[in-house]
């Protein structure tokens, strides 16, 4: 335990990604439906929960379309608008300015929970996921600053780990490579081995830190399409972009993936039909595994 938080479900050392964190209030039932303030309404035989789900929320943006159906921009013109009233209503210039220098920031903006209802605790340690518990407080208002404050920490170390994980995976898909090469600046000339190592050391990692980024992501991608034009099929160049870009969490299985793919592009840009033949039906076996 550290500063009284508990580690009700999950493993710390892998997160889930999913969290939901609970405090538990010291008062009568009573003394907490006759308080007028929001959080009460929510507040069931003491405890005091919330929920904030990382895994397909990566930024303030994902939790404004999935939880209220608004984007980024409507968001934060909303958000806006309250907090300075009709100045920025009357002026749409300096509103858009503003919300253009909030987008600047949007990393650094961290993904928010939701207060949700339970009754039990029993109900609460059966949710999909990591649970914490912040402990007992008497003070409403310090247990919502708990169940509010710790899923920032808790996004903050998931990112981190996911950050981790994808590493150890490149390095591995790196480790594939058989002897380093120096690489042209256009694919035409390389060999099959400077190919692949292009693609393993440079371009697939460059989209892989960054799949939940979607403007730097685009710009990766664009930067793949490119040095492949006319190296590599379109189909092989978009499963490479879907093997990336589409699961919610990379698995082994796509790591792999990868690899067979990028190993049969430089087995065909170097003229061995023979081997990328046989890279197509490992392709083709992987992906009905994944599939089911």
């Amino acid at each position: 335990m550290l500063l009284g938080v508990e580690n009700k479900k999950g493993d710390p050392a892998n997160l889930d990604g999913r969290l939901t964190v609970y405090a538990i209030i010291d008062l009568e039932p009573g003394e907490v439906a006759a308080m007028k303030h929001p959080i009460a309404a929510v507040v069931h035989n003491g405890l005091l929960v919330a929920q904030g789900n990382f895994r397909d929320q990566n930024n303030l943006r994902d939790f404004l379309q999935s939880e209220m159906g608004l984007s980024l921009e409507e968001g934060l013109e909303e958000i806006i608008q309250r907090l300075e009233g009709l100045e920025s209503a009357l002026d749409p210039q300096k509103l858009k300015e503003k919300i253009e220098g909030m987008r600047e920031f949007e990393d650094f903006i961290p993904t928010p929970a939701k207060i949700v209802s339970f009754h039990t605790e029993a109900e609460i340690l059966a949710q999909d996921g990591d649970v914490y518990f912040m402990g007992r407080f008497e003070h409403i208002g310090n247990a919502n600053l708990s169940v509010n404050s710790f899923p920032i920490l808790y996004q903050a170390r998931y990112r981190e780990q996911q950050l981790g994980r994808v590493r150890g995976e490149i390095e591995l898909l790196i480790s594939q490579i058989e002897k380093p090469a120096a690489i042209e600046s256009r694919p035409g000339g390389a060999s099959s081995s400077e190919m692949r190592e292009k693609l393993l050391r440079e371009f697939i990692p460059d989209m892989l830190y960054c799949r939940k980024d979607a403007h730097v992501f685009a710009s990766a991608q664009s930067r793949f399409r490119e040095y492949m034009r006319g190296n590599a099929s379109t189909a092989d160049v978009d499963a490479i972009v879907k093997i990336i870009s589409e699961p919610a969490e990379l698995t082994k299985g796509h790591f792999r993936l990868l690899e067979l793919r990028a190993r049969k592009i430089a087995e065909i840009h170097g003229q061995n039909p023979g081997e990328a033949e046989k890279l197509r039906r490992d392709i083709e076996g992987l992906e009905r595994e994944l599939s089911q």
